[in-house]
């Protein structure tokens, strides 16, 4: 069976005055939206293990091991602290969109489309009037056209701002439960005098 190949069409410059303006909108919802997938991403890259069976498996842990002393002498303790709770999360999202460019108004069209409509013996017409008005990117006021390559010049001026999202209340309840999730367990006692000076 022969996967039908994807054609790309370059679009000229001018456009429905109604997709000129939405467009732009909806670039900022997609890539708010690629940066919350990327967080997921992160999440389930970093804080877990994977498991191919379940998708996710156990959380990621650090492990490492200290000497203590104690009335029973020295112990060699291992601790266990998950991944999760000692880094920072990146949850970014867009917190204001600013948008600053010139259109030119080139001209408007008018769809006429009539449709009947049949109510038991009697048969009404009706005529349906779309107009769509067609404009183009224009230079932005006072500044020079006099350009090389006039395809190189910005004709429209975009500010991002980002900030730190809201923690979603079921990332606060996973970050609760892996800090009360960190393990201290006795290994051994040590009581060489040669083994290294204990952590106090």
């Amino acid at each position: 069976m022969n996967t039908p190949a994807k054609k790309q069409q370059r679009n000229s410059q001018v456009m429905d005055l109604r997709q000129l303006i939405a467009t732009p909108l909806i670039a900022t919802l997609e890539a708010d939206a690629m940066t919350t997938q990327g967080y997921v991403n992160f999440l389930k890259e970093v804080a877990f293990e994977p498991d191919e069976k379940e998708g996710l498996g156990k959380l990621r842990t650090f492990t490492f091991q200290y000497e203590q002393n104690d009335k029973n002498g020295r112990t060699l303790k291992k601790v266990k602290i998950p991944v999760i709770s000692l880094i920072p999360i990146p949850l970014l999202q867009i917190k204001e969109a600013t948008f600053d460019f010139d259109i030119k108004i080139l001209d408007s069209v008018t769809e006429y489309s009539e449709q009947d409509f049949s109510f038991g013996k009697e048969n009404d017409r009706q005529t349906e009037e779309k107009t769509a008005i067609r404009a183009a990117l224009a230079p932005q006021q006072g500044k020079s056209s006099d350009t090389k390559d006039s395809s190189l010049a910005a004709n429209m001026k975009i500010q991002v701002v980002m900030h730190q999202a809201d923690m979603p209340a079921g990332l606060a309840n996973l970050l609760s439960l892996s800090a009360h999730n960190m393990s201290v367990e006795d290994t051994e006692d040590i009581n060489d005098e040669n083994t290294k000076t204990p952590i106090s």
